[in-house]
């Protein structure tokens, strides 16, 4: 998958109001070469809401999350991000805009200690006075530092990882290294956070805390998306549901209205 061309990238995104959602996708369409992947695909995301995606298996889903999230870009159609443009956007400038995610495999810097993967989803905002401040151990370089190791710190407790904080993340089982992911992608206090087969390999102990945390970000004003097969999980912590299949929007609605609709019901839920 290509990377979108980076435009000129909009210096700040508008704080969402009740009447602009935070994410607004209009009419997506996604082609590799002669596969059509995403047909016309729109959805609306408020600020502090979990919406889910679901589908089966080649529906588009993670096709989806790579068009929000920048990795690819659409063949068709507009992403807005709190109501400004971030179509022709890179994944780098939608991160730093407020934009994160994670991935179906866990992507980890293994032979990094936990605390140093998470720390490194704040090095981007540079290091207070430089390289002078480095060499000299300037005072606002030392805040800065202790700053960041208190809120990564704070996010390693969130996410029952203290333990493993000096372990390297690729020594790790796969579940302990989806929280590592999480921990990093949620350590800069993202906006709008993508969730990409999250509890896929956790534990009954691991799940209970991911979905603790979701409910906490939500409580903070983030907007969660997430993709999941866990049908269970999804509607006990969705606020809305887009299904997928065969890349376009079979319905949207509450996880009621989702679990009612027979065309979903053929489709996927059974």
């Amino acid at each position: 998958m290509s990377t979108p061309t980076t435009t000129a990238e909009p210096a700040a995104v508008p704080s969402a109001t009740g009447t602009t959602p935070l994410l607004a996708l209009t009419a997506i369409s996604k082609r590799f070469g002669g596969v059509q992947a995403l047909t016309d695909v729109s959805l609306n995301v408020a600020p502090g809401t979990v919406h889910g995606l679901i589908g089966p298996n080649g529906a588009g889903k993670t096709t989806l999350f790579d068009v929000i999230s920048g990795i690819t870009s659409a063949s068709d159609g507009t992403v807005r991000f709190g109501g400004a443009d971030v179509t022709s956007v890179s994944s780098t400038g939608r991160a730093r805009l407020g934009m994160r995610r994670t991935f179906q495999r866990a992507q980890v810097f293994s032979w990094l200690s936990v605390e140093d993967n998470v720390l490194t989803a704040l090095e981007w905002r540079g290091g207070g006075g430089g390289v002078l401040a480095d060499l000299i151990a300037a005072p606002t370089r030392r805040a800065l530092e202790r700053g960041r190791r208190d809120r990564v710190a704070e996010v390693l407790a969130w996410c029952g990882l203290v333990e493993h904080r000096s372990t390297a993340a690729g020594s790790l089982p796969l579940g302990a290294q989806r929280l590592v992911e999480l921990a990093r992608a949620v350590v800069d206090r993202p906006r709008l956070l993508l969730l990409d087969e999250p509890t896929s390999g956790l534990d009954a102990a691991e799940s209970t805390r991911f979905a603790e945390l979701i409910t906490s970000l939500r409580g903070e004003g983030c907007a969660v998306v997430l993709v999941e097969h866990d049908a269970g999980f999804v509607m006990r912590m969705c606020d809305r549901i887009a299904v997928l299949d065969l890349g376009s929007v079979l319905a949207e609605g509450t996880p009621a209205e989702i679990q009612a609709d027979q065309a979903v019901r053929d489709a996927y839920l059974g």
